[in-house]
């Protein structure tokens, strides 16, 4: 079974009946969704350009440069900047909108609960959909959001006694990066780094190698093949998740979301057959007990 774990609900750039032809074309059995969280936007050639800029120095090409323009991304009055263009992000996600896809199309789609500890109670939001069909865990953004991850600190409390999964986007600086303040605080806690722990990677990686119960998802526009495939080598296909990070970034032909992008490359990769079925749906089957 193939699962796209990392996926956002954006119909104004790609429908529901576009996501499922897709998904019947490449073979994809389910994807996770989540709430868009920002005005929508996409990837023209120069920004390409610019993301693989970003990557290079982040892999350490000119590491300053490449958190500078990670942490610009997000301006602290609430929106997500690409160049010199600004989207709004939404500081309550609606995660009724993945419910109600979910309730269309049972089975072909699970839903992440995305929070924002910041402006509400994260418990309440979790407890309004936790339990119904379809949802497998929590997430939250720490960069878009802009707070520390020890904000979130209740509602990792909460998925550590539930058994639930949480998903983790960094963001870039001391606090809202901290990824040590989870895992030891919580050894127990099912976490996945999103983005492979953009914009950590290798450091992430090490620190987390040896933890059972921390893994990483390979989407988005942030990584490019080589990277994914370092990740796991450094940390084995047994803690690593197929994602897109959909409908952002890799355009088709056509223009739309190209879900066969990265799908390709991990079939692709020279790695065991075995190790290809792990990290494009046994992980998460076994992560969220689906």
């Amino acid at each position: 079974m193939i699962v796209d774990a990392h996926y956002h609900l954006e119909e104004r750039i790609e429908t529901v009946d576009r996501l499922l032809g897709q998904m019947d074309l490449h073979g994809i059995d389910r994807v996770a969704l989540m709430p868009a969280l920002n005005d929508p936007f996409t990837f023209g050639g120069f920004v390409e350009k610019l993301s693989g800029l970003g990557r290079w120095a982040l892999k350490g090409g000119w590491r300053g440069l490449g958190m500078y323009l990670y942490r610009s991304m997000v301006a602290e009055d609430g929106r997500f900047v690409i160049l010199n263009k600004s989207y709004p992000i939404y500081d309550e996600p609606d995660n009724e909108s993945v419910a109600r896809v979910m309730q269309a199309h049972p089975d072909r789609f699970y839903g992440w609960i995305v929070v924002n500890p910041k402006v509400a109670n994260p418990i309440t939001e979790v407890e309004r959909w936790v339990g119904r069909p379809g949802w497998v865990g929590v997430k939250i953004h720490p960069s878009l959001h802009r707070y520390p991850v020890a904000t979130a600190d209740d509602v990792a409390a909460y998925c550590n006694e539930n058994g639930l999964p949480l998903m983790v986007h960094l963001g870039g600086d001391r606090e809202r990066g901290d990824y040590r303040y989870l895992p030891d605080r919580y050894p127990n806690l099912k976490i996945v780094y999103a983005h492979a722990g953009v914009p950590f990677w290798e450091e992430l990686w090490n620190y987390v190698r040896e933890m059972d119960n921390v893994f990483i998802d390979l989407s988005g526009q942030y990584l490019d093949d080589p990277l994914r495939l370092k990740a796991v080598k450094v940390l084995g296909a047994e803690k690593c998740l197929y994602g897109t990070d959909g409908p952002y970034g890799f355009p088709d032909a056509d223009g739309s979301y190209d879900h066969g992008r990265i799908l390709n490359e991990i079939l692709n990769w020279p790695v065991p057959e075995v190790d290809k079925k792990r990290i494009l749906g046994g992980n998460f089957k076994e992560i969220t007990g689906t």
